[in-house]
């Protein structure tokens, strides 16, 4: 998953992942407002003539405009939407918000948000499989609406497992823009702001389909869309309403104009026997009825046979939409299917060579690309979603989602949502953590290149795992050795230094470790930006986690971000198309990390992650008692111990 921001309008109509519009001030929140309301029907519009007409066609909509309207409304307020009645359909139309969603009909789940639902809007994102693209409201209008902007931001980096909203709304509140609003704003504009910035305030994610003539239906994630409005005609509607000189079915007022079809799946009205079976049961009129009676019983018959349109026209929109997913959902079977019978080809290669041959015989094949949702841990626990901004929020380590990778990329990198398969430089210790990130990146459909770097490290064990994992996988290893004296400083470097041996409880506690080796991610990282740009590579993928650690400076999400920032910035791939960094174990905890290993068919036993090096594990070591914590609480066997 990479999480990226809009630049351009054109990026936007491009778009065919996740999509979210944040239009702080108005749009955004004034429909999640509805929503919360208890709203069922609100529909969004980018241009006002066609909301009018369709208001005049359709009649009892509540209008929310912030731009020239020639129908009575409301202004765009947040506030006012929040007391609304209940059961009145509305209509939303913003000179930035509703046209971003406007352009952004190929994306294949568009939601809003902003400071409102912040949380709940990060929680459902950090669920998502696909590419993120946070779309500023302000991008479409007026730049100078710093509030999207700096809710964008904030939300990227909350994904990544860092920052907090409150951070951009103390910088929002010594804007200019902050001031302006506040004086030349509407009458509402100071319940607005504070209805707009209460963090989460309105847990609730609005997600928006899109009718076949192009005006969003909004509806609560997880929740279908109201079908009734997926095939109504706004702009046409109005016309037809006219009365004409003989009771005809002509005659019937907008709703049957709505029996054109309009959308792709279309061909239901000519399949349709609802209506005709319909028509007993709708006909009041006798031999001798009045013209009158004819005539109702004609406008009966029509709203019928509008009624069972619709219908159709969802049923059928429903099998199609199906039949995507499930289409989509067996080329990606079929891909990794592929996969595992090609890599299996190059293992059996200079068997040899490796000095862990023996356990090699006895492991399972690598089955990494056989999961059809590898990447998803077992029982992902979800954090809850805090209902006040008073109260205290979680830390972005606490409070991530263990369901997705978290991503350092650049951020104008649009280049990177293509379908086409992308190759890694995967930074491989031959530990538990690195495995399961080379396992993962397999099964994500990456094209792999695994880096070991051997600094002096006090045994060569895990440098042996590495060599026997890269092979058992047919997956080209890269071993870089450095010299440098200064990391003899290091109890992981120097034998003649004792290792840490400290209680489990008490890890946290101690502060950086004698066994931090000065800098070590910022060369491995270095060393992998060199090589990429070596290969043709795309994305650097590590196993840093920033949960159950012994505390090291360069294993924190603050420092991932500032080195890709510099990875983008200093090689010709990141300044040229922008490079992923990406850290899927950042925000998990050992025994998250274990699951997500046995998902994928990681061999434990292969693995090797004790400080001390030798025969067997030491169970003293930090890393020892840490990984012996994530199988225990995980209830996974850990077969290096066997």
């Amino acid at each position: 998953m990479n999480v990226l921001i809009a630049r351009t309008i054109a990026e936007c109509e491009q778009w065919t992942d996740v999509a979210v519009v944040v239009d702080v001030l108005c749009a955004s929140t004034t429909v999640c407002a509805l929503l919360k309301r208890g709203k069922k029907e609100v529909l969004t519009f980018a241009n006002a003539a066609q909301a009018a007409a369709f208001v005049r066609a359709h009649g009892d909509f509540e209008v929310y405009s912030e731009v020239d309207f020639a129908l009575p409304h409301e202004a765009n307020s947040p506030y006012l939407a929040a007391k609304s009645n209940a059961r009145k359909p509305a209509l939303v139309l913003t000179a930035a918000g509703t046209k971003a969603l406007e352009h952004l009909q190929q994306a294949s789940l568009v939601l809003m948000g902003g400071f409102c639902n912040f949380y709940a809007l990060a929680e459902a994102l950090a669920a998502q499989p696909k590419d993120i693209l946070l779309v500023s409201g302000s991008l479409f209008d007026m730049a100078d609406d710093v509030e999207d902007g700096l809710c964008v931001s904030a939300l990227k980096d909350y994904i990544q497992g860092i920052g907090n909203p409150q951070d951009a709304i103390v910088e929002f509140n010594n804007t200019m823009r902050f001031g302006e609003f506040l004086h030349s704003g509407s009458k509402t504009a100071e319940k607005d702001l504070k209805t707009a910035f209460k963090v989460n305030g309105m847990a609730v994610v609005p997600q928006v389909s899109f009718s076949p003539d192009g005006y969003g239906v909004c509806h609560v994630l997880g929740q279908p869309a109201p079908q009734e409005w997926m095939g109504k005609q706004p702009a046409a509607a109005a016309p037809e309403a006219a009365p004409q000189p003989a009771p005809a079915p002509e005659e019937a007022p907008a709703p049957a104009a709505d029996m054109k079809p309009t959308a792709p799946a279309a061909p239901a009205p000519k399949e349709a026997p609802a209506p005709a079976a319909e028509t007993p049961q709708q006909q009041p009129a006798s031999e001798n009825a009045s013209p009158k009676e004819v005539k109702t019983a004609e406008k009966n018959l029509q709203a019928a046979a509008h009624q069972a349109t619709t219908r159709l026209k969802g049923f059928f929109s429903g099998i199609l939409q199906a039949v995507k997913e499930e289409k989509a959902e067996l080329e990606g079977d079929l891909f990794r299917a592929k996969k595992q019978t090609d890599a299996p080809k190059a293992a059996s290669q200079n068997q040899l060579e490796d000095p862990l041959d023996r356990v090699l015989k006895k492991s399972e094949p690598a089955p990494a690309p056989q999961e059809k949702h590898p990447a998803r841990p077992a029982e992902p626990e979800a954090p809850a979603v805090p209902e006040q901004a008073a109260a205290p929020q979680p830390s972005p380590v606490q409070a991530a989602v263990p369901a997705g990778e978290v991503t350092f990329s650049r951020e104008a990198a649009a280049g990177l949502s293509n379908k086409k398969r992308k190759k890694a430089i995967v930074l491989f210790s031959g530990g538990l953590d690195s495995t399961t990130c080379l396992y993962w990146a397999l099964a994500h459909g990456y094209e792999c290149e695994a880096l070991t770097v051997s600094y002096g490290q006090r045994h060569e064990r895990e440098v042996q795992s590495a060599q026997a994992i890269a092979r058992k996988l047919g997956v080209k290893h890269h071993l870089i050795t450095l010299d440098l004296p200064w990391l003899s400083c290091c109890s992981l470097v120097d034998k003649n230094k004792q290792l840490p041996d400290v209680a489990l409880e008490d890890i946290p506690k101690e502060g950086i470790p004698s066994t931090y080796v000065p800098g070590r991610n910022l060369m491995f990282l270095a060393i992998a930006g060199s090589l990429l740009d070596a290969v043709g590579a795309d994305a650097i993928i590590a196993g840093p986690n920033a949960v159950d650690f012994s505390g090291y400076p360069d294993c924190t999400p603050a420092f991932f971000k500032a080195a890709a920032e510099a990875l983008n910035r200093g090689t010709k791939t990141g300044v040229s198309e922008g490079i992923e960094v990406l850290a899927p174990l950042m925000r998990l905890s050992k025994a998250q990390i274990v699951k997500l290993a046995a998902n994928l068919k990681v061999p434990f036993e292969l693995t090797w992650s004790c400080y001390a090096g030798g025969k067997k594990p030491c169970g003293h070591c930090d890393s020892c008692k840490l990984r012996a914590k994530g199988f225990e609480e995980a209830g996974v066997h850990d077969t290096s111990l066997d």
